[in-house]
């Protein structure tokens, strides 16, 4: 309340008041800010990515290339967040500088100078590493998934014998019965 009393009293505009209340009260204001960052980060740019994918144009250069290397970058900042999150939350401003650097990726080529500076030749350096990997978890994956589904399948065939069993037998009990 002090601090959007002090806002007014400047006569300052409502985009500074909120500035200025933010600033002061990082901690109240912390969940609009992170709300921000995913509306903001994450759902403005799957619409982005949609538009880009059915090959239309919608106030940005919506080229794929563009989609892409936005969705490299914030998939990289946000498993360094994961990775970090404890640090994070000792940061009273923290979304709030987060929504400020969503802006910029999206702005100004922000995610494609990061992506060409650093997230590219990282990943040229060990991409053999990481193709090797990804074959040998994949094939893992797959021959587990293989194996979980025929002895599923063996189930499966287990009821429905047990199944017809019981019908079976009732249906004689109750028809033997009559």
């Amino acid at each position: 309340a002090r601090a959007t009393a002090m806002a007014t009293s400047v006569g300052a505009s409502l985009v500074q008041q909120a500035g200025v209340v933010a600033l002061l009260n990082p901690k109240n204001t912390a969940g609009v800010a992170r709300a921000a960052c995913i509306l903001i980060g994450a759902a403005y740019p799957v619409y982005r990515t949609f538009k880009a994918l059915e090959r239309r144009r919608f106030l940005f250069d919506n080229s794929r290339d563009g989609v892409l290397t936005y969705w490299s970058v914030f998939g990289c900042l946000s498993m360094a967040e994961a990775a970090s999150e404890p640090l994070f939350q000792l940061f009273p401003w923290y979304y709030h500088c987060k929504l400020g650097f969503i802006v910029w990726l999206q702005s100004h080529q922000g995610a494609d100078k990061l992506y060409k500076d650093y997230i590219k030749p990282l990943l040229l350096k060990h991409e053999s590493k990481v193709d090797g990997a990804l074959t040998y978890v994949d094939k893992e994956v797959n021959t587990h998934v293989y194996e979980a589904g025929s002895e599923v399948g063996q189930l499966f065939r287990a009821a429905r014998a047990v199944r017809d069993t019981v019908q079976s037998s009732l249906g004689s009990l109750f028809n033997s019965s009559s």
